[in-house]
């Protein structure tokens, strides 16, 4: 029985010991599940700078994700635009081969393979879209996919496209940061149209369709005519313009490849950064939180002792 008298401190014991008890129970919570709390409650001070740090690693987790899908695209660009320029190396080396020696014997089925690498290239896809379509992902980029239907085109290349590409005109781009949207399609046209051109003219030539300004065309003989050779020494100059225009698009897409690159890095510090801050804010350190649990058990024995004292005694403890 609690007389008046010591009510208030029996009251005032009690209270110690749910305290002890809670405190307990909350660093217990805590080593078990290495959170400072399951609701926002236990960490209401913090709740506004927890929510902005979510939202910024949300925000940069979605952007390396989706500039992933663009790496992948630049790569695949490197390499076709790279095979596109040996295709135009080749085709210039045997068009100088056979002015060296004096003979175009073998040149028209060496055009022929090389078109058709060509093509290929300028057909290749990514996870099923054609990547020199520009927005028309579905659709081929280069219509023209023989070498007679190449040569029965009367109009330049280079200045009318649309009668061998079928691309639109919209490059593809993606906003890769906050800050950075990034034109990075490539056109089937703006890359192959040079190297189409050359290869119609040579077609053309060949089959004696156009003479191209000379008095004479047809196949390439051994020894060649004089108007042969004069033709074959003039297109040397223009193949070495399209590995120009080739090593111009090759060279913005390896811009555009170290600017992913170096967005895809800051991205990730941002993410190593805001999980780190996150943790500080949301998780205990588990050792801290055992040593608290073991003072507070401690602490709690203690108010049951001294609650068990204060309710055992009575005056005769005094007389």
């Amino acid at each position: 029985m609690t007389r008046v008298s010591s009510l208030g401190q029996t009251t005032f014991l009690l209270q110690d010991v749910v305290r002890n008890q809670k405190s307990l129970f909350d660093h217990q919570k805590q080593t078990t599940t290495g959170m400072k709390s399951d609701t926002y409650t236990g960490i209401a001070r913090d709740v506004g700078t927890l929510s902005g740090a979510k939202t910024i690693l949300s925000r940069s987790e979605q952007f390396v994700s989706s500039n992933i899908e663009v790496e992948r695209r630049l790569t695949i660009y490197d390499a076709t635009m790279e095979s596109l320029r040996d295709v135009a190396q080749e085709m210039r080396d045997n068009v100088l081969a056979a002015v060296n020696t004096d003979s175009g014997i073998a040149i028209r089925s060496q055009m022929d393979n090389l078109f058709d690498t060509a093509v290929n290239l300028l057909n290749t896809r990514d996870n099923g879209r054609f990547i020199y379509s520009g927005t028309r992902t579905d659709t081929t980029p280069i219509k023209t996919t023989t070498s007679t239907t190449l040569a029965a085109v009367t109009a330049d290349v280079s200045t009318t496209p649309g009668n061998v590409f079928a691309n639109n005109s919209l490059k593809q781009q993606t906003q890769v940061d906050d800050n950075l949207n990034m034109v990075y399609g490539v056109l089937g046209e703006d890359i192959g149209k040079d190297l189409m051109e050359s290869m119609r003219r040579m077609f053309r030539f060949d089959d004696g369709t156009e003479n191209f300004g000379f008095t004479t065309g047809g196949s390439f003989s051994n020894p060649l005519t004089a108007d042969q050779a004069g033709f074959l020494k003039g297109e040397l100059q223009r193949l070495n313009n399209t590995i120009d225009t080739i090593d111009k698009f090759h060279a913005t897409n390896g811009v555009n490849q170290m600017a992913i690159e170096d967005v895809q890095e800051r991205h990730q510090q941002d993410i190593n950064f805001m999980k780190v801050f996150i943790t500080d804010i949301e998780e205990v350190d588990i050792g801290e939180a055992i040593s608290k649990m073991q003072q507070d058990q401690v602490a709690l024995e203690a108010s049951y002792r001294v609650l068990s004292q204060v309710s055992r005694s009575t005056l005769l403890d005094f007389i």
